[in-house]
């Protein structure tokens, strides 16, 4: 399977430090790992050049899913799946087997359960959730592979600041793919709930994927969820 796995960023040199060995780590030769840089200032070309062979893109534009459709459509035809990895995450060991056991099965979009870096009894339930179907579970921190396929038919990314993860995978429910939640858990960095605490960040996503559900525009989401958190 030749995996391209794609880290969108704006200056996350510390987690790509500890990111992209940990990916390297298990893909053959055919496969690459772009991190989509979109405008970072801190030293993250030092941070990318410590992991040989990774690409560092400086994307045209600054926006998650912006940066992701650029890499995604470099060489698009050499891929079989592309895999977009938040840079404060750590799939687990063994990650491309599975991705590619869940893709022979049939599963041409899928993504992880999670859990978090730090023990919280009220983050513990909230990574309890990940492992149902429902949309309020799910969210790009739990990292998310497409088929080529898949990825070309979905029309990747809508040009979204915020809920591009969700639009995409409530496209992929609607759509002929098979969708899965594969039984293992990716580690996701509790940073936001240890600035804001669990209640001020659990009340900013429901109040956004609300708006979201009754189709508030981009810039309302954007604002609320600034308004209502401190930056991580």
């Amino acid at each position: 399977m030749r995996l391209h796995i794609i880290t969108p960023v704006i200056n996350e040199a510390d987690n790509l430090r500890e990111l992209l060995p940990l990916l390297q780590s298990e893909l053959t030769d055919d496969c690459r790992i772009t991190v989509a840089d979109g405008g970072s200032d801190d030293d993250i070309e030092a941070a990318i050049a410590a992991t040989p062979g990774v690409r560092h893109l400086r994307c045209d534009r600054c926006g998650r899913a912006q940066q992701m459709n650029q890499a995604a459509a470099t060489d698009q035809e050499l891929f079989d799946v592309v895999y977009f990895v938040h840079a404060d995450t750590r799939p687990p060991k063994g990650f491309y087997q599975d991705i590619k056991t869940s893709v022979e099965r049939g599963y041409e979009v899928g993504c992880y359960r999670f859990k978090f870096d730090m023990f919280h009894p009220l983050l513990s339930i909230n990574a309890y959730c990940t492992r149902f179907k429902g949309l309020a579970c799910r969210g790009g921190d739990q990292s998310l592979y497409l088929t080529t396929k898949a990825f070309q038919s979905l029309g990747g990314f809508r040009d979204m600041k915020i809920m591009e993860d969700y639009d995409i995978i409530q496209r992929t429910w609607a759509s002929d793919f098979k969708f899965r939640v594969m039984p293992r858990s990716i580690l996701v960095s509790a940073r936001k709930y240890r600035v804001n605490g669990w209640y001020r960040v659990q009340m900013a996503n429901l109040k956004v994927f609300r708006m979201y559900k009754k189709g508030a525009p981009e810039e309302a989401m954007v604002r609320t969820y600034k308004e209502m958190l401190d930056p991580w």
